[in-house]
């Protein structure tokens, strides 16, 4: 009896401890909740002390509490406590002018009850309305997800902006003001430039959306394309929040920045420009338009914020935004302050030229229609004298190198896409001919393509009788991995008519096959096809010292100095070699080109990786002794700029004391030896091949597409 009397006491403690318990808990759960409500109104920061630290959307849940009139805390309406650390609120909220019920979740935390979730209220801080209909919005949000709500506020497709829903409804909706940009320039991490617009600051995370058969996608800022025309940005607070990009983009125009005379640079320090015919000058920003005639010439200057422009008449006037010089009907624009080609002349442009300021220099940008830019690039990267297949070859290469530089956008911070030099393709340094241009013509619009992706249409002079793959010749961009990544289009193959691969990555075979000249090789006409050059030690010791540290300064990695068992990459010393022991070539692609080189030297030994760099270290030169290359067909070059290609093999002469006395380099080819080898698209034209014939049998694999259908 006793025993049941004790057991019914500790059941009452127990019960009138718990009731205690849950009353105390509910008056503080419900102070908390009333004072999280009211802070949050006026003091953010204050509020936070009562949300639970994995409060999911925090600053976003205060953003909206904060909103005048959106929301507002009426009443709590029941607490229900579901374990000594867990509990749900039931409270009213006033939307607008309608009661909403929503439940909280409620935690104990290190002694604290805090506010741990309020799951029917979501707040997403930018989404894109894509479809209305039938009281109800379909949004596209910022993690890339669906979402349909039913509507109370009134939205429309394309609004952008803060979404705040209480369940599935849409209950508010911060629509972001908009800005129509008819052309996209200049474009990178901070800035973004329009056409008719100016400048414009760019949030930390700004969004970017593309309507595709009529839904929208996310995409990423690679997609803002330099030229893109009728672009939306969304603003807040001055900034880009999001930007609507168009649907299609066909690239037929390019934009080239232009180089100082002899390619110096891209800033100039003054321009003087004139046209053929008569021409306009325009501020698009402020609609100011300003007509001269045919060989008047305008002088620009850099000021501090703005475009210095003296006129004919002597007159000088500053303008702040980029300005736009467009000849009438089919005229040229010229730059006198420019100087190109041999015999040097004053170069004249296609399409308007643009000037802007940037580092306190000029920027010269030349818009020309795509098939207009080839018309001087064909003739820049190939002699007429090949003829008009190789001709169309080289205009569909030039191409498709021009396309995918232009969906690249490469020079975006110069509101370019390429510009004129050989960094990207020479352009306008020589003149127009009646026979390149009838090539582009002929094969206007044809890209090359791999798949769905435009094919890299590497090219270069001459082949040795084999090209190299891809990855045996460059670095990955990305990774800095040597070898780089391989493309399936961009390999080793034979160039001879035989059509077999000659065995050329070991030494044995290079040797038979690169001190040789008759081969039957599509490229035999070419002078490059075989060549050879001895040099002494001497010289050899002071040219290799002298390129290894400009080397390596330009590519560390890839210029390696014995260290015990071990090559690093390490600064290479004022005089690192010494006396000249040995050459040796450590590894060879598939298509006999060296691939990593060894030089050994009384004071260090190095590994020399990637063709260029062996190409550049081994430059046929000397201060002292004329250093003379000779070519196959017997011409000769004296101190010639660097190797011709890494196509090569050694024969070391020593003397009685086994002392380097000179080395005799023989190779065959002229360039990096991937792709498409201009004199070998010769040599098959010659044979009877078609342009796509040809072009497919350097990309094999690839199509030959047009871009504008």
């Amino acid at each position: 009896m006793k025993k049941l009397l004790l057991i019914l006491l500790l059941c009452c403690l127990l019960v009138t401890g718990g009731y205690f318990y849950k009353q105390q808990a509910e008056k503080i759960i419900s102070q908390n909740v009333e004072l999280f409500f009211s802070m949050a109104k006026e003091d953010s920061k204050s509020a936070q002390k009562y949300l639970s630290p994995s409060y999911p959307q925090k600053e976003e849940l205060l953003t909206a509490l904060q909103m005048d009139n959106l929301i507002s805390f009426e009443k709590i309406e029941q607490i229900r406590l579901r374990s000594i650390n867990r509990a749900l609120v039931l409270i009213t909220l006033k939307v607008g002018n309608q009661l909403k019920t929503a439940t909280l979740e409620i935690s104990r935390e290190n002694g604290q009850w805090l506010l741990d979730n309020l799951p029917a209220l979501s707040v997403i801080p930018l989404a894109l309305v894509t479809e209305t209909a039938n009281k109800t919005v379909k949004l596209l949000t910022s993690d890339n997800k669906h979402i349909i709500l039913h509507a109370e506020v009134s939205v429309k497709r394309g609004d952008a902006g803060l979404v705040v829903a209480l369940a599935d409804t849409l209950i508010y909706f911060n629509r972001l003001p908009t800005v129509n940009v008819t052309k996209l320039l200049t474009h990178n991490t901070n800035l973004l430039e329009g056409e008719n617009t100016g400048f414009h600051q760019l949030a930390p995370h700004v969004m970017y959306f593309q309507a595709q058969n009529d839904n929208y996608t996310i995409t990423d800022s690679t997609s803002a394309i330099v030229g893109m025309q009728n672009l939306t940005l969304y603003l807040q607070d001055e900034k880009v929040q999001a930007v609507m990009l168009p649907e299609k983009f066909v690239p037929d125009t390019i934009r080239v920045c232009l180089n100082t005379t002899d390619f110096t640079g891209l800033s100039h320090s003054t321009a003087t420009i004139s046209a053929t015919t008569a021409f306009t000058l325009t501020e698009k920003i402020t609609g100011k338009q300003q007509h001269f005639n045919a060989g008047d010439r305008l002088t620009f200057q850099p000021g501090q914020n703005n475009i210095i422009v003296k006129f004919p008449s002597g007159a000088v006037e500053t303008y702040p935004n980029r300005l736009y010089i467009t000849p009438s009907g089919n005229g040229r624009i010229q730059v006198h302050t420019i100087r190109r080609g041999s015999p040097p002349f004053v170069p004249a442009y296609r399409g308007h030229l643009e000037v802007s300021l940037h580092n306190g220099s000029l920027l010269l940008v030349n818009e020309v229609p795509l098939e207009a830019y080839l018309y001087s690039v064909v003739p820049s990267e190939m002699p007429i004298s090949f003829g008009e297949v190789p001709l169309q070859v080289q205009a569909v290469a030039a191409r498709s190198y021009a396309v995918s530089s232009i969906l690249r956008s490469g020079f975006r911070s110069f509101a370019a896409h390429v510009d004129d030099s050989v960094a990207s393709q020479v352009y306008n340094n020589v003149p127009e001919y009646e026979l390149s241009t009838r090539a582009v013509n002929h094969t206007q619009g044809k890209i090359v393509k791999y798949g769905l992706d435009i094919a890299d249409t590497r090219f270069f002079s001459t082949s040795a009788g084999v090209t190299a793959n891809n990855e045996e010749v460059w670095h990955d961009s990305k990774s800095g991995a040597f070898p780089g990544a391989s493309l399936p289009y961009l390999i080793a193959m034979p160039q001879l008519r035989s059509g077999t691969l000659p065995e050329v990555n070991t030494e044995a075979g290079a040797q038979v096959f690169f001190s040789t000249s008759h081969w039957d090789s599509y490229d035999k006409a070419s002078p490059w096809f075989r060549w050879q050059v001895e040099m002494t030690r001497t010289d050899l010791e002071k040219v290799i010292s002298t390129n290894l540290q400009e080397r390596y300064q330009a590519q560390p990695d890839f210029i390696l100095t014995k260290d015990g068992n071990n090559y690093i990459s390490k600064k290479i010393s004022d005089d690192p070699l010494g006396e000249l022991k040995d050459i040796r070539v450590i590894r060879r692609g598939a298509g006999g080109n060296i691939m990593e080189l060894e030089i050994e030297g009384s004071k260090g030994t190095f590994r020399i990786l990637k063709e260029y760099n062996i190409r550049f270290i081994l430059r046929p030169q000397s201060n002292v002794n004329d250093v003379v290359l000779l070519r196959h067909d017997g011409s000769k070059l004296i101190n010639y700029s660097i190797l011709p290609s890494a196509f090569t093999v050694f024969t070391i002469h020593r003397n009685e004391k086994n002392q380097i006395q000179s080395v005799l380099i023989q190779g065959g080819g002229n360039g990096h030896g991937s792709g498409m080898s201009q004199w070998g698209a010769r040599g098959l034209a010659a044979d009877g091949f078609t342009y796509e014939e040809i072009l497919l049998h350097y990309y094999p694999g690839c199509t030959v597409e047009s871009i504008y259908k």
